[in-house]
């Protein structure tokens, strides 16, 4: 009998390993269900707004949240506006368009850390630090990568960049070089790289996705690159009409829709802000656990939230949104 039971535990053992095995090497699109389906909405009181149309920035995205304020990207004018937490401007200053040292083409993302920020430039194949007031530090050459989509600062040496269309993997540890230090998440499973398509955030030793296209949560560690979690968002659809493919590349459907627009890591949550997908009043910023991807609750936002534009502190959420007459107004909520 002894037997027997010993059998069972070390069969039982067996599969849990197989399955931590299977969750860390499988399908990028491999997702595990959540177990409540229906949203528990809570309270979310509005402080204050600044209507960012009556400033001149009427493309505002990429918000982060810095240590005395919040810093955003207006795409347009390509100027970076520093505020404080009470949605005061602070400082202001525009990214020359060119290429030579600071200068650069497309501006479309960036990210934040110790008052130091940084840009990355696919045509150029360089990434870019300013800091904080608008004082260039240096170019560093980034090469070897098909699309790079965005960078994350770990440190002053290290940087995560994302490359949809990498031969090998989707994220790349790099030093301050471009040489690669770790790969992470196989890009050869997918056909359509649509897929990748994410938001990312690095906080401590992780690294945290949501999809765009796919209606998936995933967490890293940065230290093996090995997968922690990969869950299902709440109100998971099919993705299949999504993709679409051409001969000199790839894109969406007119029938696509969309999962995530923004994301943030904080309190011991991992917010994700959702795509509207045409739904009227469908304003919806999902929080799940940080450590286990499980749905945790939701809040309800004002109006549409506009692409990576969530950041949040420990009492308060802060959002760019457009309102209902196209206006782009800063937000700040409390909890």
């Amino acid at each position: 009998m002894r037997i027997v039971q010993l059998l069972l535990i070390g069969l039982f053992l067996i599969s849990c390993s197989e399955k931590k095995s299977d969750l860390g090497n499988g399908l990028f699109t491999f997702t595990e269900p959540q177990q409540i389906e229906q949203r528990e909405i809570k309270d979310l009181n509005t402080l204050d707004s600044l209507n960012l149309d009556s400033l001149g920035l009427f493309t505002p995205r990429v918000l982060v949240k810095v240590k005395k304020g919040l810093v955003f990207l207006d795409r347009t004018s390509r100027t970076i506006v520093q505020t404080d937490n009470d949605l005061r401007i602070l400082n202001t200053f525009e990214i020359p368009e060119g290429r030579g040292p600071g200068e650069l083409g497309l501006v479309r993302r960036f990210d934040e850390k110790d008052g130091k920020i940084a840009f990355i430039d696919n045509g150029l194949k360089k990434l870019t630090l300013y800091s904080l007031e608008g004082k260039f530090l240096k170019d560093l050459k980034v090469s070897g990568f098909p699309l790079i989509e965005l960078v994350e600062i770990i440190n002053s040496d290290e940087y995560l960049i994302a490359s949809t269309f990498a031969t090998d993997s989707l994220y790349h540890l790099i030093d301050s070089k471009g040489n690669i230090l770790k790969r992470i998440q196989s890009s050869k499973q997918v056909d359509n790289p649509m897929m990748f398509t994410a938001q990312l955030k690095v906080s401590g030793n992780n690294l945290y996705m949501a999809g765009y296209s796919e209606p998936v949560i995933k967490k890293y560690s940065l230290e093996n690159g090995s997968l922690i979690y990969s869950k299902e968002m709440i109100d998971s659809y099919e993705t299949t009409e999504n993709y679409m493919s051409f001969s000199n590349g790839a894109g969406f459907t007119d029938e696509a829709i969309y999962g995530s627009m923004a994301i943030a890591i904080e309190n011991g949550f991992f917010y994700s802000a959702r795509h509207h997908n045409g739904k009227k009043g469908y304003k919806f910023l999902d929080v799940y656990s940080e450590d286990f991807g499980e749905y945790e609750f939701s809040y309800l936002l004002d109006n549409y939230i506009n692409n990576e534009s969530i950041a949040v502190d420990d009492d308060h959420l802060y959002t760019i949104e457009t309102n209902s007459k196209g206006e782009n107004l800063l937000m700040k909520y409390a909890f």
